[in-house]
C-alpha cells in the first residue's frame, strides 16, 4: 500500500516536474555513488592478512585517534594483537605496537624497508625534466 502510493507520487512528480526530478536525482545519486566508490577503494587497499578495529565511513579511524592516539593504539593492541591495521582516510596503516614485533618485522625485512618510497610525481615527472634540462645545457648531446 505504502509502496504503491510512493510509486504514484514519484511518477506524478516526474511527469509534472521533470527538471526538478532530474536535479533531485543528481543531488541524491552523486553522493551515493561517491561514497560507494570511495568505500570500494578503501576496501580494496586494505592489507588482507591484518585485522583491525572497525572504521568510520569515509574517514577511517581518524576520529578514534583524534585526541590520544598512543592510548588508543594500546587499547587496540589488547584486542587485535601487537600488529594490526587501521585506516586513515583512504590509506591503510599497519601499526606495530611492541618492541618484539618491531624487531621481528623490521629486522627480518631490513633490505626491503631500507629505501625511500618512490613518489611518481617527484621521481618520474621531475627526473624527465632534469634530464631534458641537462641535455639543453650540454648543447643537446645527451643520449
Amino acid at each position: 500500500m505504502v509502496a504503491s502510493m510512493l510509486a504514484h507520487l514519484f511518477s506524478h512528480q516526474v511527469t509534472e516536474h521533470p527538471v526538478h526530478s532530474l536535479l533531485l536525482l543528481i543531488l541524491v545519486a552523486l553522493p551515493i555513488a561517491y561514497i560507494t566508490g570511495n568505500e570500494y577503494v578503501r576496501y580494496a587497499r586494505r592489507v588482507k592478512e591484518f585485522t583491525g578495529p572497525p572504521d568510520w565511513l569515509l574517514v577511517g579511524n581518524i576520529p578514534d585517534i583524534k585526541y590520544n592516539a598512543a592510548e588508543k593504539y594500546r587499547e587496540w593492541s589488547k584486542t587485535y594483537g601487537a600488529v594490526y591495521q587501521i585506516q586513515l582516510g583512504n590509506e591503510p596503516v599497519i601499526v606495530v605496537n611492541s618492541a618484539a614485533s618491531a624487531r621481528e618485522i623490521f629486522g627480518a625485512n631490513s633490505q626491503a624497508l631500507s629505501s625511500r618510497p618512490v613518489f611518481w610525481t617527484f621521481h618520474k615527472v621531475r627526473w624527465v625534466g632534469w634530464v631534458e634540462a641537462d641535455c639543453k645545457m650540454a648543447d643537446g648531446c645527451c643520449v
